[in-house]
């Protein structure tokens, strides 16, 4: 893992040039961190020239990168929230407040804290939700399985809450689609997919093919009916080659099916295309551990650390090194990048 510590400068200034790179690119969490690495390099400086100056700017730095980690947190609460997860919310929205005194955050983080006590305890115990936590148990969509009924808010403000969780330009294509729609989509997330085949069935109309195709998929698939899942994955993507849903579930119906070969073709197609980037590279590694090949499945996480998905990637690329028994290369990614940091 050599590789690895020579992405790391032990220069002050180079550490704050790198933070700087990756919060330009949004990467607050890795900005957060090669900002704390020069503090702590110029806390030990015994004064050098310009040190001072440069400790102010990183300290700043810190608390912008902050600022924007409890803006992220709140987006995960409100994702948590939507899938029936009060607890997590309430996680990310504590961590929310900790990292920012700005006003406009903190009240936001309060209103979803009320939201969440707000629901009953039953409630809470009896939702489950769709996990990702292996390849082989992904699913495109992560649902919430409680009845819409149990659910004490208006039908559509419900339904945006659920489509939070799709990428951004899905859900602004889903948020036009009416409120017939959102009831069946509403249902399919209440796992009452017969009901919501019908509904589907029933509102289109011929526009929006792509996501009428992508969405009979989906609630096939959970029927059990692979082979027609499949078909209207594939027909999705021909209709729209940028929907990036049915290519992330063409993609895990291959893995599921262990047809890890074509699996792998569909997960490159998509990282050449820039569908999903950090998600289909972390699948793409997750093949290439099931089909054995480790070496690759290491470089490909390794390139994901410096990256948003960096942490899932660590905890990945540190199972992979344990199980090659490469011990001391698995110990360094917990201490650089799994150390015990609240994000």
């Amino acid at each position: 893992m050599n590789i690895l510590k020579k992405l790391f400068s032990k220069n002050p200034a180079d550490m704050v040039a790198r933070g700087d790179r990756f919060l330009k690119e949004h990467h607050y969490f890795e900005a957060r961190c090669a900002y704390e690495d020069a503090r702590r390099l110029l806390s030990g400086s015994n004064g050098a020239q310009g040190a001072e100056a440069l400790l102010a700017v990183c300290e700043e730095r810190i608390g912008s990168a902050n600022h924007a980690l409890a803006g992220l947190n709140i987006s995960e609460a409100e994702s948590a929230l939507s899938r029936g997860l009060p607890d997590k919310a309430l996680e990310h929205l504590e961590l929310a407040k900790s990292l920012t005194d700005d006003a406009v955050l903190r009240e936001k983080a309060e209103e979803l804290a009320a939201l969440c006590c707000g629901n009953d305890a039953e409630q809470r115990e009896s939702a489950s939700v769709s996990g990702c936590s292996s390849c082989s148990s992904c699913a495109p969509e992560e649902y919430v399985t409680s009845d819409f009924s149990d659910v004490n808010m208006p039908l559509m403000e419900y339904y945006d809450l659920l489509i939070q969780q799709l990428p951004r330009e899905m859900y602004g294509r889903y948020s036009d689609l009416g409120e017939e729609f959102a009831s069946m989509y509403v249902i399919a997330s209440g796992n009452r997919h017969g009901d919501a085949l019908k509904q589907l069935e029933a509102w289109y109309t011929g526009s929006d093919h792509d996501i009428y195709c992508y969405e009979k998929g989906m609630i096939q698939f959970r029927l059990g009916d692979v082979t027609t899942a499949e078909t209207c994955f594939r027909e999705a993507i021909v209709t729209n080659g940028a929907n990036s849903l049915a290519h992330l579930g063409l993609a895990l119906l291959l893995i599921e099916g262990q047809r890890l070969h074509e699996a792998g073709q569909q997960l490159e197609a998509m990282m050449a295309a820039g569908i999903l980037a950090e998600q289909s590279r972390m699948l793409r590694a997750d093949v290439h551990v099931l089909a054995g090949d480790t070496d690759r499945a290491i470089d490909m996480y390794s390139g994901l650390l410096a990256t948003p998905a960096a942490r899932m990637a660590a905890e990945r690329l540190r199972d992979v090194l344990m199980q090659c028994g490469r011990s001391n290369d698995a110990a360094y990614i917990v201490r650089r990048y799994l150390g015990g940091c609240g994000h």
